[in-house]
Protein backbone atom coordinates (compact mmCIF):
# COMPACT_ATOMS: atom_id res chain seq x y z
CA UNK A 1 0.00 0.00 0.00
CA UNK A 2 1.43 3.27 -0.88
CA UNK A 3 1.18 6.00 1.80
CA UNK A 4 -0.05 9.14 1.15
CA UNK A 5 2.65 11.83 0.95
CA UNK A 6 3.81 13.92 3.90
CA UNK A 7 1.23 17.13 2.44
CA UNK A 8 -2.03 14.96 2.29
CA UNK A 9 -0.51 13.35 5.95
CA UNK A 10 -0.11 16.90 7.17
CA UNK A 11 -3.66 17.94 6.09
CA UNK A 12 -5.12 15.04 7.73
CA UNK A 13 -3.40 16.04 10.97
CA UNK A 14 -4.33 19.66 10.70
CA UNK A 15 -8.21 18.73 10.03
CA UNK A 16 -8.39 17.40 13.44
CA UNK A 17 -5.52 19.67 15.42
CA UNK A 18 -7.34 21.10 17.89
CA UNK A 19 -5.58 24.18 20.33
CA UNK A 20 -7.04 26.51 22.62
CA UNK A 21 -6.07 30.37 21.79
CA UNK A 22 -5.07 32.47 24.83
CA UNK A 23 -6.77 35.48 22.93
CA UNK A 24 -10.53 34.29 23.35
CA UNK A 25 -10.66 30.30 25.29
CA UNK A 26 -11.78 29.20 21.60
CA UNK A 27 -10.51 26.32 20.23
CA UNK A 28 -8.94 26.52 16.75
CA UNK A 29 -7.59 24.09 13.47
CA UNK A 30 -4.75 26.97 13.42
CA UNK A 31 -2.95 29.13 15.67
CA UNK A 32 -0.80 31.99 14.03
CA UNK A 33 1.74 32.10 17.09
CA UNK A 34 2.40 28.20 17.15
CA UNK A 35 5.17 26.62 15.40
CA UNK A 36 2.81 23.22 15.59
CA UNK A 37 1.91 23.52 12.23
CA UNK A 38 5.03 23.93 10.47
CA UNK A 39 6.89 21.45 12.73
CA UNK A 40 4.10 18.38 12.32
CA UNK A 41 4.85 19.00 8.26
CA UNK A 42 8.58 19.09 8.79
CA UNK A 43 7.92 15.22 10.92
CA UNK A 44 5.90 14.36 7.48
CA UNK A 45 8.21 15.73 5.24
CA UNK A 46 11.18 13.66 7.18
CA UNK A 47 9.45 10.54 6.64
CA UNK A 48 8.80 10.85 3.00
CA UNK A 49 12.85 11.29 2.50
CA UNK A 50 13.74 8.12 4.54
CA UNK A 51 10.94 5.92 2.52
CA UNK A 52 11.87 7.71 -0.91
CA UNK A 53 15.65 8.27 -0.82
CA UNK A 54 17.23 4.91 -0.24
CA UNK A 55 20.61 6.69 0.50
CA UNK A 56 18.86 8.57 3.31
CA UNK A 57 17.42 5.25 4.62
CA UNK A 58 20.99 3.83 4.75
CA UNK A 59 22.62 6.45 6.24
CA UNK A 60 19.83 6.87 9.03
CA UNK A 61 19.93 3.14 9.21
CA UNK A 62 23.81 3.51 10.00
CA UNK A 63 22.90 6.22 12.62
CA UNK A 64 25.23 8.85 9.88
CA UNK A 65 22.59 11.19 9.29
CA UNK A 66 19.48 12.41 11.69
CA UNK A 67 17.18 15.22 11.70
CA UNK A 68 16.10 17.76 13.96
CA UNK A 69 12.45 20.01 14.33
CA UNK A 70 13.01 24.02 15.43
CA UNK A 71 16.50 23.21 15.88
CA UNK A 72 19.47 26.28 16.38
CA UNK A 73 22.31 25.76 13.97
CA UNK A 74 25.48 27.96 13.80
CA UNK A 75 27.17 27.82 10.67
CA UNK A 76 31.15 28.19 10.07
CA UNK A 77 30.31 31.69 9.21
CA UNK A 78 29.60 32.41 12.89
CA UNK A 79 25.90 32.99 11.95
CA UNK A 80 23.18 31.42 14.18
CA UNK A 81 19.56 30.06 12.03
CA UNK A 82 16.54 28.70 13.61
CA UNK A 83 15.68 25.61 11.22
CA UNK A 84 12.28 24.32 10.90
CA UNK A 85 13.98 21.37 10.05
CA UNK A 86 17.99 19.97 9.49
CA UNK A 87 19.12 16.88 8.61
CA UNK A 88 22.85 16.02 9.37
CA UNK A 89 25.78 14.94 10.89
CA UNK A 90 24.24 14.71 14.77
CA UNK A 91 25.85 15.68 17.68
CA UNK A 92 26.12 13.40 19.72
CA UNK A 93 26.40 10.14 17.95
CA UNK A 94 24.78 6.75 18.13
CA UNK A 95 21.35 8.21 19.10
CA UNK A 96 18.22 5.36 18.80
CA UNK A 97 16.58 5.63 15.98
CA UNK A 98 13.04 6.96 16.17
CA UNK A 99 9.81 4.51 14.55
CA UNK A 100 10.50 6.07 10.91
CA UNK A 101 14.02 4.83 10.74
CA UNK A 102 16.08 8.00 11.81
CA UNK A 103 17.23 9.54 14.86
CA UNK A 104 16.11 12.66 16.13
CA UNK A 105 19.22 14.82 17.32
CA UNK A 106 19.57 18.11 19.74
CA UNK A 107 22.34 19.60 17.61
CA UNK A 108 24.68 19.00 14.54
CA UNK A 109 28.08 18.93 13.64
CA UNK A 110 27.40 19.86 9.74
CA UNK A 111 23.59 20.33 8.74
CA UNK A 112 23.46 18.76 4.97
CA UNK A 113 19.30 19.48 4.42
CA UNK A 114 17.84 22.28 6.02
CA UNK A 115 14.10 23.01 4.79
CA UNK A 116 12.43 26.32 5.53
CA UNK A 117 8.56 25.86 6.68
CA UNK A 118 5.91 29.19 6.55
CA UNK A 119 2.44 29.09 6.33
CA UNK A 120 -0.19 32.15 4.56
CA UNK A 121 -3.45 31.25 5.75
CA UNK A 122 -4.95 34.95 5.78
CA UNK A 123 -4.27 38.68 4.53
CA UNK A 124 -2.52 37.00 1.40
CA UNK A 125 -1.98 40.42 -0.20
CA UNK A 126 -0.11 41.87 2.99
CA UNK A 127 1.86 38.53 3.55
CA UNK A 128 3.73 38.33 0.20
CA UNK A 129 6.52 40.25 0.79
CA UNK A 130 7.00 39.10 4.28
CA UNK A 131 6.93 35.96 3.30
CA UNK A 132 8.74 36.20 -0.39
CA UNK A 133 12.14 37.69 1.67
CA UNK A 134 11.81 34.90 5.18
CA UNK A 135 12.23 32.18 2.63
CA UNK A 136 14.78 34.03 0.29
CA UNK A 137 16.71 34.91 3.51
CA UNK A 138 16.76 31.39 4.69
CA UNK A 139 18.75 29.88 1.16
CA UNK A 140 20.75 32.95 1.40
CA UNK A 141 21.65 32.18 5.19
CA UNK A 142 22.45 28.26 4.61
CA UNK A 143 24.11 28.84 1.50
CA UNK A 144 26.56 31.30 2.83
CA UNK A 145 27.11 28.97 5.75
CA UNK A 146 27.73 25.78 3.52
CA UNK A 147 27.33 25.61 -0.21
CA UNK A 148 26.91 22.04 -0.27
CA UNK A 149 24.02 22.26 1.90
CA UNK A 150 20.85 21.11 0.32
CA UNK A 151 18.30 24.63 0.79
CA UNK A 152 15.03 23.58 1.04
CA UNK A 153 11.25 25.44 1.72
CA UNK A 154 7.95 24.87 1.83
CA UNK A 155 4.82 26.75 1.87
CA UNK A 156 1.41 26.37 3.07
CA UNK A 157 -0.88 28.89 1.48
CA UNK A 158 -4.81 28.89 1.78
CA UNK A 159 -7.63 28.83 -0.08
CA UNK A 160 -10.86 28.99 1.86
CA UNK A 161 -12.79 31.61 1.40
CA UNK A 162 -13.10 32.52 4.56
CA UNK A 163 -11.00 32.34 8.02
CA UNK A 164 -11.93 33.06 11.82
CA UNK A 165 -8.27 34.04 12.60
CA UNK A 166 -7.76 34.13 16.79
CA UNK A 167 -5.57 37.32 16.70
CA UNK A 168 -9.03 39.17 15.97
CA UNK A 169 -11.26 37.79 18.38
CA UNK A 170 -12.02 38.79 22.15
CA UNK A 171 -13.43 36.61 24.83
CA UNK A 172 -17.26 36.93 24.74
CA UNK A 173 -18.14 39.05 21.56
CA UNK A 174 -19.26 37.19 18.20
CA UNK A 175 -16.22 35.60 16.27
CA UNK A 176 -14.91 38.25 13.58
CA UNK A 177 -14.88 36.25 9.99
CA UNK A 178 -12.25 37.37 7.49
CA UNK A 179 -13.36 36.96 3.86
CA UNK A 180 -11.31 36.14 1.05
CA UNK A 181 -10.93 36.59 -2.53
CA UNK A 182 -10.55 33.18 -3.64
CA UNK A 183 -8.90 31.70 -5.90
CA UNK A 184 -7.22 35.10 -7.22
CA UNK A 185 -5.29 36.08 -3.77
CA UNK A 186 -4.24 32.56 -3.50
CA UNK A 187 -3.09 32.35 -6.87
CA UNK A 188 -1.43 35.42 -6.76
CA UNK A 189 0.65 34.25 -3.80
CA UNK A 190 1.42 30.91 -5.50
CA UNK A 191 2.64 33.07 -8.53
CA UNK A 192 4.68 35.26 -6.47
CA UNK A 193 6.37 32.97 -4.79
CA UNK A 194 7.55 30.98 -8.42
CA UNK A 195 9.39 34.03 -8.08
CA UNK A 196 12.20 32.64 -5.39
CA UNK A 197 15.13 31.73 -7.47
CA UNK A 198 15.99 27.47 -7.45
CA UNK A 199 19.39 26.74 -7.99
CA UNK A 200 21.01 23.92 -10.34
CA UNK A 201 23.95 23.68 -9.30
CA UNK A 202 26.72 24.44 -6.06
CA UNK A 203 27.57 28.01 -6.16
CA UNK A 204 24.21 29.44 -8.15
CA UNK A 205 21.53 31.84 -5.45
CA UNK A 206 18.49 29.76 -4.68
CA UNK A 207 16.93 26.97 -3.46
CA UNK A 208 18.25 23.32 -4.23
CA UNK A 209 14.31 22.55 -3.84
CA UNK A 210 11.02 24.47 -2.90
CA UNK A 211 7.03 23.14 -2.86
CA UNK A 212 4.13 24.95 -2.12
CA UNK A 213 0.93 22.79 -0.73
CA UNK A 214 -2.52 24.75 -0.97
CA UNK A 215 -5.05 23.67 1.64
CA UNK A 216 -8.93 24.49 2.49
CA UNK A 217 -8.98 25.64 5.89
CA UNK A 218 -11.70 28.50 7.71
CA UNK A 219 -10.19 27.07 11.26
CA UNK A 220 -13.54 26.20 12.15
CA UNK A 221 -13.71 22.68 10.93
CA UNK A 222 -10.99 20.83 9.51
CA UNK A 223 -9.07 21.26 6.39
CA UNK A 224 -8.51 19.39 3.14
CA UNK A 225 -5.76 19.29 0.39
CA UNK A 226 -6.28 21.28 -2.52
CA UNK A 227 -4.95 19.76 -5.63
CA UNK A 228 -6.78 21.18 -8.30
CA UNK A 229 -5.03 24.85 -9.67
CA UNK A 230 -3.97 26.94 -8.61
CA UNK A 231 -2.15 24.57 -6.55
CA UNK A 232 1.33 23.41 -8.20
CA UNK A 233 0.72 20.41 -10.58
CA UNK A 234 2.66 17.66 -11.47
CA UNK A 235 5.53 18.22 -13.29
CA UNK A 236 5.78 21.96 -12.16
CA UNK A 237 9.20 22.99 -10.41
CA UNK A 238 7.03 23.40 -7.20
CA UNK A 239 5.44 20.51 -7.10
CA UNK A 240 5.73 18.22 -3.77
CA UNK A 241 7.54 15.28 -5.81
CA UNK A 242 9.75 17.60 -7.88
CA UNK A 243 10.88 18.85 -4.13
CA UNK A 244 11.38 15.25 -2.86
CA UNK A 245 13.04 14.30 -6.21
CA UNK A 246 15.53 17.55 -6.00
CA UNK A 247 16.24 16.95 -2.67
CA UNK A 248 16.99 13.13 -3.28
CA UNK A 249 18.73 13.92 -5.94
CA UNK A 250 21.15 16.42 -4.53
CA UNK A 251 21.63 14.05 -1.62
CA UNK A 252 23.60 11.39 -3.82
CA UNK A 253 25.34 13.82 -6.32
CA UNK A 254 26.70 15.35 -2.33
CA UNK A 255 26.78 13.25 0.21
CA UNK A 256 27.37 9.74 -0.41
CA UNK A 257 30.35 9.07 1.17
CA UNK A 258 29.16 10.82 4.28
Amino acid sequence: MIQPSALARFVDWLATNSQRSKTDGRLYNYLPRSSSHSLALCGFIVQDMVLRSELICDKAQQGRIAFGLNVYHTWPTGKTKNLSLAIGVPEPLGLPLTPHGISQAPAFSRVLISCEAKNCMTEHGKSQPRLFDELSSSHEIVHQGDQQCIAAGVAVINIASTFVSPLRQHTGTPLVVTQHNQPGVTGSMVTHLRGLPIRNEVGQVGFDAFTQAVVNCNNQNGATLHTELPAPQLGEPDHFDTFMNRISLAFEQRFASI
